[in-house]
């Protein structure tokens, strides 16, 4: 036992430090907490990949060029400058990135509207070449048997495409009126159907009446379609397709 004098204030006080050792030699006095240090534990940096970093920034550059490509409408042209090119980049470098394999399939369904497109406007050759396009995409596609089926069918029909100018659709002149007559009963002979193209509903409505006032009492059986340039479509089932339409689209 230890004593310690202390003088305050004129007063001795005496101080009883009673100490003991532990078990591990350290001394604790008793009365008084024992502060314990603990060491920190230094932190682990934090590691960045730079390599993995900048093949990020290559796929996202990449991708945003693919989807820019897809909006204009170069979907396989031109060579090096089109969607499904620089997506195909992109799964080189990442095989199971998800944005791209959705484009190359957005691409394919595309091309089966723009084939579906062609068949209406009689361009089987076009629609053709727009159905491989897809196929070549995505050959599993569900909508490809449909379209494929529609193609067959119409190619067995004998197709006509009646062209109208514009200009004179507009004055509604008597030329136009005597070639409105001439595909109305054209279609009577046949009995085929027919799609009116037209820039209006208006426009596509006064084509059929005009039609249907020149074949008085048959049932003209057609329907109407917006176009930029209007026309009439004939089908009628036998005989050879005659091809419309214009060269394919990318």
């Amino acid at each position: 036992m230890k004593f310690v004098y202390q003088l305050v204030g004129g007063v001795v006080l005496l101080l009883s430090l009673a100490a003991c050792k532990s078990d591990s030699g350290v001394i604790v006095y008793h009365g008084n907490p024992v502060v314990e240090e603990m060491e920190a534990e230094p932190e682990q940096p934090v590691l960045i990949d730079e390599a993995q970093l900048q093949k990020q920034r290559i796929l996202a550059d990449i991708l945003y060029d693919a989807k820019a490509a897809y909006a204009s409408g170069r979907l396989m042209l031109p060579a090096g400058r089109n969607a499904y090119e620089l997506y195909l980049q992109v799964l080189r470098l990442d095989p199971e990135n998800a944005v791209a394999l959705e484009g190359i399939q957005e691409i394919a369904l595309r091309y089966i509207a723009m084939a579906d497109a062609a068949i209406k406007e009689a361009s089987f050759d076009n629609a053709e070449q727009y159905l491989a396009r897809a196929i070549r995409l995505s050959p599993d596609e569900q909508e490809l048997a449909g379209v494929r089926e529609r193609l067959t069918a119409a190619r067995k029909n004998r197709v006509i495409v009646h062209e109208l100018n514009p200009a004179a659709l507009t004055k509604k002149s008597p030329q136009l009126l005597h070639e409105l007559g001439e595909v109305a009963r054209q279609i009577q002979a046949s009995g085929g159907t027919f799609l009116i193209r037209a820039r209006t509903d208006e426009e596509g409505r006064w084509i059929y009446k005009t039609m249907k006032d020149a074949v008085s009492g048959y049932r003209l059986r057609g329907n109407i379609e917006a176009a930029a340039t209007p026309g009439i479509i004939i089908s009628a089932t036998g005989g050879d397709a005659k091809q419309g339409g214009k060269a394919p689209r990318d």
